[in-house]
């Protein structure tokens, strides 16, 4: 009974410091925030993942922890916001709302890439693109959604298996924001980069898609 007493206080103080991290925590900030060593850290986040009570995603080369129940309350915020904010933007901009909106997510995604570090800036296409989609997902209530396909020196694919439009019509701006910040993140380096959706939940597609294409001068 003691060592079960022990077991739930452990993690019971390892959940309360992850519910107070935005964007995750590796297995040294936990060991440090928790006062326990890293191995025994180590061993209790397993064991809270095997109950479903946490998840693990990898940003670089750093494996970062958070818990469930934060992401469910992540991606209900950030969908409710997204509903209201299309609603919103198509409202006032009618039949120029694609257009705007395209402009809109450009300019998000020029202030994303001023925050990204020095060293991950590269002259690189087939870099950069990862880049975008890893800058993407602030937007995004779990990083791991966003993954990049097919990529080349020149090409490459953007998926985003579980786009916030949730494929409904009405919310189809989503997608046209989500271009722009591509668009926004990319162009400093490579101006003459294009972006278009290839496939959509809107259209009956599987997931939504973007391809990249970049014609060297």
């Amino acid at each position: 009974m003691a060592d079960e007493e022990k077991v739930s206080e452990i993690e019971a103080k390892i959940l309360e410091v992850l519910n107070k991290s935005l964007f995750g925590m590796s297995i040294t900030e936990i060991a440090e925030k928790t006062e326990i060593n890293r191995m025994t850290a180590a061993k209790y986040l397993h064991g809270l993942d095997a109950k479903n009570l946490i998840f693990n995603k990898k940003v670089g080369t750093s494996k970062l922890w958070l818990p469930r129940e934060l992401l469910d309350q992540r991606m209900k915020l950030i969908i409710d916001y997204f509903k209201l904010y299309n609603a919103a933007v198509n409202e006032i901009l009618g039949d120029n709302a694609s257009n705007q909106i395209r402009m809109i997510g450009s300019k998000i995604g020029e202030n994303i890439f001023q925050d990204v570090p020095q060293a991950l800036k590269t002259q690189k296409f087939s870099e950069l693109v990862k880049i975008c989609a890893n800058a993407m997902e602030r937007v995004y209530p779990i990083p791991s959604l966003i993954d990049v396909k097919n990529v080349t020196e020149t090409d490459a694919e953007v998926v985003i298996p579980d786009c916030l439009c949730g494929g409904k019509q009405e919310d189809k701006s989503i997608c046209e924001l989500q271009i722009g910040i591509i668009l926004g993140i990319a162009r400093p380096i490579f101006p003459t980069i294009q972006v278009e959706e290839k496939e959509c939940l809107c259209n009956g597609d599987a997931h939504c898609s973007y391809f990249v294409q970049y014609e060297p001068g």
